[in-house]
This record gives structure tokens, C-alpha cells and sequence, in this order.
């Protein structure tokens, strides 16, 4: 039987295969993706101060770009020979590369400036009070035992009775002394306890071993500060269970100091009490003219840098005691004694430790030779 294919039927089939066969080969092609569009992710600003323009918050890559532009133009405009802020700054505002002036300070400043004015003061005195400490400390007496010391039971005292024993002790230094002259140093300086100041710095105390042991102990005197190199003209007076020693820092050349200088045999002093007193080999006969006596006075040079002086005690049995006057002094007839000097200051520490303990390690031990005096010297923005 043959096919009629202008047969309604025959054609009207072979319309619907068409489109069967349309419909498969779209279902057979994956769909068409819109094409993604990168958006960079936006950034906000932090902090209570935020930079807008035009009254709207920038985001931070909007603030690194104004900043950007404004850098290349102002190199455009100094290259140009432009150099005025006002031209700058109407050149980049047509360009929009401006913020708006913070005034968000101020707005908050009204609504919170007596919480402000409190802090701002609060941080005043603060800085008042670390200075005024930091001044005093550096310029402090202080007499401190090793930890080795306090462990075989030592106790310092500022009273022979021991009656408040300590393990340190602590005196303000002599304040707005002249220049005196070791003649005026009173013949009973060892006599008194505890801290006696006049034109000069005094302070008696006393040492004891409370522990069960026969032990053996070093003491060093040295300086822990100083300005306006004021040791250059302060001598000391030393009193150790009564023996007086007299000590002074030697001159530039590193030669120890004589009053009158040594081969000037041409004046000296007729009386110098403290020395006379102690029957002190330091004080030597210069001449005597009729029934006037001249003496030089030979103090003992410093014993090295920043150490005054030092010594040891060996075999101190318990219960004992042993007795320390520090004085120090302006030496007016020093030829350092000079205006130079005013306004400075100097610390001085007596630290004492076990015969065979390290000085250092001793130091590190205690409060005010080492750890603090480390925490000070290391700020040095007062300096």
C-alpha cells in the first residue's frame, strides 16, 4: 500500500516527530550560565572616628584610594611648581579626592568631657607621682642585706637597742647643702643614731647576727646615681665600729686627692677636729710656724669607679653587733666644688652579702639596690 505524503494525516505526523525531535536535542544542551560579574567584597572602616565624604561613611578601600590619588596629586602639582596647601586642596576637591573635616571629636568631647577632664588629670598626677619617686629613689641611702644575709638571720636597726630590726634601711639624703669645709664636720658625727643631717649628709646604723651561726660577711659603699657629676667633689666620711676612714674620689688623672694639694707646703689647715679627734693617719704635719700647727688632709681615693669603699668582717659569732656612720659631704676647698654642681644629685647604697656570695647576684636580691633602681634606669625619657 503506498503513502500519500500530501496525505493530511502522513503530514500532520510527520509535524509532530519534528518537534519531538526539537524538543529532545534542547534537553540533550546544558543551559547557558549569565556571565558572573566579580564584585570586590567591601570593607568597613573601624574605630569610633570614621572618615566619610560628603557625609557618607568611605569604606576602607574607598579611603585607600582618595588617599592614593591625593599622593600622586600632589607630586603632579609640586612637579608643576604648585606648591600652596589651598591649591592642593580645591584641586583635589573638584576631583573628589577629599573627606569631610572630622568633627565626630568634638561632638563626642560635649557629651563626655568631664569623664575626659578626669582622665587627663588622673594621667597628670600619675606622671607627677612616677617622676617625684623616681627623683627620690634615685637619690636615696639605702643600706640592704643579700638574701644569704637574711637567711643566716642578719637584722639591721637605726637605734643600738634593735628595737624595730629590719633586713633595710632607707634615709632621704641631705637637701640644698653648700659647699663646707671637713673642719665643720662635728667631732661627735659617730655618736648619734639614726639620720642627723645638716650642711651635710649623716646616717649611724647597726648590724646584727640573730642567726645560730659563726659566719663571715663583706660590705661595699658605693654610688648608685648621680648628676652633674657631684661625685667629683663629695668626700666621705666612714666610721666602722668607730675606726674613721676618710675617703675622696680621685682627680682626672686618676691621681688621689690632698688638701693642700701634695708639694704645696704653703698653707694647710691649723684644725681639723673629726681627724684630730681619731688621732687619724690621714692627717699629716705640713710645718708649724711659732705655736700654730698646718696639716694637709690625705683621703683615700674611691676604690674603684662607683665604689666608695669596702671591707669584711670575719667570724661574726651570734648575737654580735657592729656599728656604721656614713657622712658625706661638699668638700668647699675641692677645686670641683663650683656652681656646676647645683641641682644635682647622688645615690649612694651599703649593701652587704656572705664572704663568697657574688656582689652582683647580692644586688639582684634586694628591692631597692636592684630592681628597682633597674626599672628606673631603664626610663629614660626624663634623661
Amino acid at each position: 500500500m503506498a503513502i500519500d505524503p500530501k496525505d493530511p494525516r502522513v503530514q500532520e505526523f510527520l509535524r509532530q516527530e519534528k518537534e519531538k525531535s526539537k524538543s529532545a536535542e534542547k534537553k540533550e544542551q546544558p543551559p547557558k550560565k549569565e556571565p558572573e560579574i566579580e564584585v570586590e567584597h567591601e570593607k568597613k572602616q573601624h574605630g569610633l572616628f570614621k572618615k566619610t565624604r560628603a557625609g557618607v561613611v568611605l569604606t576602607k578601600n574607598e579611603v585607600k584610594e582618595i588617599k592614593k590619588g591625593r599622593r600622586e596629586l600632589r607630586k603632579e602639582l609640586r612637579s608643576r611648581g604648585i606648591r600652596s596647601k589651598r591649591e592642593f586642596e580645591l584641586t583635589a576637591g573638584s576631583l573628589g579626592l577629599y573627606f569631610d573635616k572630622n568633627r565626630a571629636f568634638l561632638a563626642w568631647f560635649r557629651l563626655h568631657w568631664l569623664g575626659a577632664l578626669l582622665g587627663f588629670l588622673a594621667a597628670l598626677l600619675l606622671i607627677l607621682f612616677v617622676f617625684a619617686v623616681v627623683t627620690q629613689v634615685r637619690g636615696l641611702f639605702t643600706i640592704n642585706l643579700s638574701s644569704g644575709m637574711f637567711k643566716e638571720g642578719f637584722v639591721l636597726s637605726d637605734s643600738v637597742g634593735f628595737e624595730y630590726p629590719t633586713t633595710q634601711l632607707m634615709a632621704i639624703p641631705a637637701e640644698g647643702v653648700p659647699c663646707v669645709s671637713i673642719t665643720h664636720i662635728p667631732t661627735d658625727v659617730d655618736d648619734i643614731d639614726g639620720e642627723h643631717n645638716e650642711n651635710y649628709f649623716a646616717y649611724t646604723f647597726y648590724i646584727r647576727n640573730e642567726g645560730d651561726l659563726t659566719v663571715s660577711f663583706d660590705w661595699l659603699l658605693r654610688m648608685t646615681s648621680e648628676s652633674q657629676k657631684l661625685s667629683d667633689a663629695v668626700w666621705v666620711l666612714l666610721y666602722v665600729d668607730g675606726e674613721l676612714k676618710l675617703y675622696a674620689k680621685p682627680d682626672a688623672s686618676g691621681t688621689a686627692q690632698s688638701l693642700p694639694a701634695k708639694g704645696d707646703d704653703s698653707k694647710g689647715f691649723t684644725r681639723v677636729p673629726v681627724l684630730m679627734d681619731k688621732e687619724s693617719d690621714q692627717l699629716e704635719l705640713i710645718t708649724s710656724r711659732g705655736l700654730v700647727d698646718y696639716y694637709r688632709v690625705n683621703p683615700i681615693a674611691f676604690a674603684d669607679g662607683d665604689i666608695i669603699a669596702l671591707g669584711s668582717h670575719d667570724g661574726v659569732v651570734p648575737g654580735e653587733v657592729h656599728k656604721y656612720t656614713v657622712v658625706l659631704w661638699l668638700e668647699g676647698d675641692d677645686p670641683e666644688c663650683n656652681d656646676s654642681l647645683i641641682g644635682g644629685h647622688m645615690g649612694v647604697e651599703m649593701l652587704f652579702k656572705l664572704t663568697g656570695e657574688d656582689y652582683d647576684d647580692a644586688e639582684k636580691d634586694n628591692l631597692l639596690g636592684g630592681r628597682m633602681r633597674d626599672f628606673w634606669d631603664n626610663l629614660q625619657f626624663w634623661k
